[in-house]
Parts: structure tokens; C-alpha cells; sequence
């Protein structure tokens, strides 16, 4: 298979038409409709579905565009290695970081990094844990800070514990039960949540354990996706509950002036880990790279404030 046909393919699905794709990667549409044929010829099988609303991939079409968007970051990726080089830039390192755990330490972990390595640059992205590790195992990133639902980390990769966390619930200093200091399910029964990600009342696991110390009526009013800023801002006016990790909530607490209220019942366990793939931290660099990020995380989890 000539690689150039699977990012073709990869286009395609992406922009939904030929049409479009072939705007995109400037070919004429003969030309990209022939080589889907070779590549349907090659592969043995249909790549996708025409309709008048544009083109819909097979289960095979979709497994080889995945690796043509595999090709594609790798050219990317070349590329950009090549314009780093010419820059001064000799290694980057790609770091995805959960929503709430990101807004918590890049802040302060991007200038460590970048003190120790003098040729080092930084790409980070922060999105929901379950599509960054997606992203880590297709390549997407170099290391991943985020929480786990997970007994095993998958094949391919590993992961080291940075907070042995749990879950609490905070709310604005301004909420009316942020004044209390005893609270039981009552109180809580029936008041307005936010909801983000798995980290929330609205997840299964946390429902249950909800349910358990006697709360039952849970009124998820807003649901915020992959914004850590937007929900703790909401959060902060007082007029909602939220369940959120606690070390990341202890170091944004006083920015955004939130407190975590004294919920019955033992806490729930959300483990922080730095996951990445087993190949990269045999590299030397992302070696020290992950040593230095896990010491630093561990560092300021033990940290007295905290």
C-alpha cells in the first residue's frame, strides 16, 4: 500500500466528501477517486459508503484511516522536528494533562522543565484522561498527566502513581453550605451540581458511593467538558456543588476561592498517575524528562500547605 493513500483516506472521512478532501490536498477528484480504488483493490474490501450527505467509512475504511492519521502526525511531527532543529531546539516533549490536574501543575511544572532542559520545548494539550490516553497509545503524546479508571494500565504502556488522591466535594465559598461544619446528605440532598468529565456525581461509581452515605436527588444543571477554568469560575459564584479531585482543588482553592465541604462517609480513591509509553522512557532524556516531572508533582502533593 502506498502510505500517501491511507492519509488520503484518512481526508476524506475527516472532511466528510471527496470533494472536499480533494480541496484539501490539492488533487484533482479522478485522482483521489483512483487511488481509493487501488486502495480498495489493495485492502480488499470497501473504505466507505456514498450518500448524499457525504461519505461514511466501513469498519475497514475506518482501521486503515486510523493509520493514515497515524502517517499524517508522523510527517507532521517531521516537520516540525526539522524547524525546532534549525531553531536551536533539540527535544520536545508532548504532555497532555487532565482538565483539572493541568490547571493545577503545567503551570508551574512548564518552567521546571524548561529550567533543567535548556533545548527543550513543550507541546501541551489539555483534554478529558480517557481521550488522552487514546491519543498517548496512537502516538499523540509523550507522557500524560491524568487520574485512572483503570486496574491495568493497557499494553504498551505504563504509568507512575503521582498523588495517591481521592474525590471531594467543593462548592464556593459564597454556597450556603460552605458556612456549615457538619453536614449530613440532607443538606445536600437535591442542590445543584456541575458535572465534568467521570469526576462528577453523574458517574457511576461516584453516584453509587453518593447514594451510600444518603444522598439521592442529584441535579446536574451544567456539564462542562474538557474546561477545568470555566467549571471552577462557575463553581466559584456560589450557587453549585461540584466533585472534584483533591489535591489539584487544594493548590486552586485560593485562586478561585473554593472550599471542600465536610461530606459523610469515607472518601473515594482517584489516584493521579503519569502515564506514558514504554518505549519513551528508555529514551534518556524522556527518562530524566519523567523522572523529573514525577518528583516534582510528588514534591508539591507532600508540600505542608497541601
Amino acid at each position: 500500500m502506498d502510505p500517501r493513500h491511507l492519509v488520503q483516506l484518512a481526508a476524506i472521512l475527516e472532511k466528510g466528501s471527496i470533494t472536499q478532501a480533494s480541496r484539501h490536498l490539492h488533487l484533482t477528484q479522478p485522482t483521489l477517486t483512483h487511488n481509493m480504488q487501488t486502495l480498495e483493490m489493495q485492502a480488499g474490501g470497501r473504505l466507505f459508503e456514498r450518500s448524499r450527505y457525504g461519505v461514511r467509512s466501513t469498519p475497514l475504511g475506518e482501521m486503515l484511516a486510523r493509520e493514515g492519521r497515524a502517517i499524517a502526525r508522523r510527517l507532521k511531527d517531521a516537520a516540525e522536528v526539522s524547524a525546532r532543529h534549525r531553531g536551536g531546539i533539540r527535544h520536545q516533549v508532548r504532555l497532555g494533562a487532565g482538565p483539572v490536574v493541568g490547571a493545577a501543575v503545567l503551570g508551574e511544572l512548564a518552567p521546571v522543565l524548561l529550567r533543567h532542559f535548556a533545548d527543550l520545548a513543550l507541546a501541551v494539550q489539555s483534554d478529558r484522561p480517557h481521550l488522552l490516553l487514546e491519543q498517548l497509545i496512537d502516538g499523540g503524546h509523550d507522557f500524560v498527566i491524568a487520574p485512572s479508571w483503570l486496574e491495568h494500565p493497557p499494553p504498551g504502556i505504563v504509568r507512575q502513581l503521582l498523588a495517591d488522591d481521592e474525590l471531594g466535594v467543593f462548592c464556593g465559598r459564597r454556597h450556603p453550605l460552605a458556612r456549615q461544619a457538619r453536614l449530613s446528605a440532607e443538606d445536600v440532598d437535591d442542590r445543584a451540581w456541575i458535572s465534568l468529565g467521570t469526576a462528577s456525581p453523574f458517574d457511576q461509581d461516584v453516584r453509587g458511593k453518593l447514594a451510600a452515605v444518603g444522598v439521592q436527588r442529584l441535579r446536574a444543571e451544567i456539564t462542562v467538558l474538557g474546561d477545568a477554568s470555566m467549571l471552577l469560575d462557575m463553581l466559584a459564584q456560589g450557587q453549585h456543588l461540584a466533585v472534584l479531585p483533591r489535591f489539584p482543588l487544594r493548590r486552586l482553592a485560593t485562586r478561585f476561592d473554593l472550599v471542600e465541604l465536610p461530606m459523610p462517609g469515607a472518601p473515594m480513591p482517584r489516584p493521579i498517575y503519569l502515564w506514558s509509553r514504554a518505549a519513551m522512557v528508555e529514551d534518556p532524556v524522556m527518562g530524566e524528562v519523567s523522572e523529573l516531572i514525577v518528583e516534582t508533582v510528588r514534591r508539591w502533593v507532600h508540600a505542608p500547605d497541601l
